[in-house]
Parts: structure tokens; sequence; C-alpha cells
């Protein structure tokens, strides 16, 4: 065992912790913003298709919030914002995200 194979193999595990953890939030995130969708639904397709989710990209971990309809855009931006979903759960959620990630890097 060569010295630092520990802290590699910790650092690892706290990275796949991380990970979990934040596809615990996408989770979160999800379901308040289909809770919390202010347009009326006719088909129930654009509430159904919101989705979070965690992808690794360049060794970083990015959570994300997305619509899966192709007029979901429309919601976010058209009539001043009165229908957007995706930011306002950023908004609510991100000061919490922020301070259990970095609770989790100080253990």
């Amino acid at each position: 065992m060569v010295l630092g194979d520990g802290a590699r193999e910790y650092i690892g595990r706290k990275q796949a912790g991380l990970h979990a953890l934040l596809l615990n939030w996408a989770g979160q995130m999800e379901g308040y913003a289909k809770t919390h969708a202010p347009w009326t639904d006719r088909t129930g397709h654009a509430r159904q298709s919101l989705h979070g989710g965690v992808d690794l990209r360049a060794g970083q971990n990015v959570l994300y919030l997305s619509h899966g309809v192709e007029y979901g855009i429309w919601l976010e931006i058209a009539h001043g914002g009165n229908y957007a979903i995706v930011k306002p759960t950023a908004d609510v959620h991100l000061p919490r995200i922020r301070q259990t990630v970095l609770d989790y890097w100080r253990d």
C-alpha cells in the first residue's frame, strides 16, 4: 500500500456519496416542481415530464431539473415567467443544497 492510497479511496467514497446526495436532492426538486407548477394542466404531460437528475461531466456532478416536453421552454419564459417552475424551484432549494454539500464535505 502506497502512502495516499487510503486518501484516494476516501475521496472516491466521498465523491460517490456526493452523487447519491445530489440524486436525493434531484428527486426532492422534481417532486416540488410537479406539486408547485403554476399552470393549469390540460393533458398533464408538462407536469409529468418534469424531471431531475445528476450527470457526471468532466469529473463534476451536475444537478439539473428540466422539462421533458418541447414547449416547456415557453412555460418558463412566456407571459413574463408567470408559468415558470424550474428557476423558482432552484431558488427555493439552492441554499439548502449548498449547505448540505458543505456539511457533507466537512466530515
